[in-house]
């Protein structure tokens, strides 16, 4: 009778316990980024800050990029607009292959052109802290982004 009940009793502490590791391993990297306080890479709305250590300059459009879920990023680079793909590689290894962007002529192109050169790197490894964003290659950081908000597209009144 003893040996019946310690026998239940361990049934449903290893019960209990692969349920608790079922339900850990199906969490989301989307979760698990929130629960790390670290903003998740995709579907965040990224605001470019600075290229290679230079900021970009305020009295412009914020320069922007969101990662898809569907393997694209797509952005703005102040006047133009952006897209290519991108492979996630391990914990934090990323591949990007830049495609293309509209050809519009704006009044900055110089933080346009600073943009697209740094988009046009071989990015190896991304790294979030909290809200901030860096893609790096093999030397090291080539761009910082902040997570930001998405401007809200505004109706025309009829």
């Amino acid at each position: 009778m003893k040996n019946e009940k310690n026998s239940r009793l361990l049934v449903g502490v290893l019960s209990l316990g692969i349920i608790v590791v079922l339900l850990v391993s199906c969490m989301t990297a989307k979760k698990k980024a929130e629960l790390a306080n670290n903003k998740p890479l995709v579907d965040t709305y990224w605001l470019l800050v600075s290229v290679k250590g230079e900021p970009v300059p305020q009295d412009f459009i914020q320069p922007t990029m969101t990662f898809g879920s569907d393997g694209r990023y797509f952005g703005n680079l102040g006047c133009n607009s952006f897209f290519g793909t991108y492979f996630k590689k391990g914990k934090n290894g990323i591949k990007m292959e830049y495609a293309g962007a509209t050809k519009r002529l704006c009044q900055n192109m110089k933080t346009e052109k600073m943009y697209l050169n740094g988009l046009h790197n071989d990015f190896k490894t991304y790294e979030i802290h909290k809200d901030t964003l860096i893609l790096k290659d093999k030397q090291g950081e080539v761009m910082r982004f902040l997570a930001g908000t998405k401007p809200e597209v505004q109706k025309e009144e009829e």
